[in-house]
């Protein structure tokens, strides 16, 4: 099938099948989800991202000795060669940032643009919002895993702060990026953290505040420097805090820029 599809921010893409692809000099895997893991032994030679500790799953782990290997943070490229003895390249996140943009509207909102999932600990942020009913609440938006809303959401007022998912297009990355001074981000992944992340990488170029997890900078080797470059918090409690107190973000947002250049294509890259 020649059909091609949109895939998101103005990329298309197309199905084809296993020998069809066998076929394709320099293949390079993005990403591997568990429904296609039974043709990995097919494919004898190729270059894969990992980008976290729960990539790493047996069928995968079998095949990265004979793969080139991708990693998109320092911790996780020191897991692999620690723990798995798999030799692997890191490389910061690639960054388009030559996309529209336009930062007019006054900074008033914080939000949460990640997956809503366990390790995102999006509970954090409700409870924080629950905390703080006279100052600004998170609006979350995003991707839901609904085992995760089942178990650890059903009993809150999610539904009171989620807004949806938004288009995967860089006007509505703007769109919502544009009013926001803080971007709210509480991921914790054991083995993992200290580096970037799409979602940071997006809110500093649009000059949001990050708030992230302590449990993402902590004990690792990481340029996010509370106060410096970003805020850090460890429990609901702290993130109403500063959310209360909406502190001036100029400074920090400054700073925070300075971590974009080894990001951005044709310069970093």
């Amino acid at each position: 099938e020649n059909k091609k599809r949109p895939y998101g921010y103005d990329v298309e893409y197309q199905n084809v099948d296993i020998n069809t692809l066998l076929k394709k000099p320099n293949l390079l895997i993005t990403a591997i989800d568990k429904k296609y893991y039974e043709y990995l032994p097919k494919i004898k030679k190729a270059t894969i991202v990992i980008h976290d500790p729960t990539e790493l799953k047996e069928p995968v782990l079998e095949v990265l000795k004979r793969f080139k290997v991708i990693t998109i943070r320092e911790t996780v490229s020191k897991l692999l060669k620690e723990k798995y003895n798999v030799n692997n390249t890191f490389l910061h996140h690639p960054f388009y940032e030559f996309y529209p943009k336009k930062i007019t509207a006054p900074k008033t909102k914080a939000l949460a643009l990640s997956r809503v999932d366990f390790d995102k600990h999006t509970d954090m942020i409700i409870e924080a919002n629950n905390l703080n009913r006279s100052g600004m609440n998170v609006e979350i938006y995003g991707a839901l895993n609904d085992l995760y809303v089942y178990h650890k959401l059903r009993h809150t007022n999610f539904k009171k702060y989620y807004k949806g998912k938004f288009p995967k297009e860089f006007t509505a990355l703007v769109e919502l990026l544009e009013p926001c001074k803080f971007l709210v981000d509480m991921s914790a992944i054991k083995g993992d953290g200290g580096g970037s992340q799409y979602t940071f990488l997006e809110a500093i170029h649009m000059n949001c505040a990050l708030i992230l997890n302590k449990k993402w900078v902590a004990n690792v080797k990481t340029p996010f420097k509370h106060g410096v470059n970003c805020f850090v918090v460890e429990t609901p409690e702290e993130l109403a805090q500063i959310l209360k107190k909406n502190p001036d973000t100029k400074n920090i947002v400054k700073h925070a820029r300075k971590m974009l250049l080894p990001h951005v294509l044709g310069k970093g890259w």
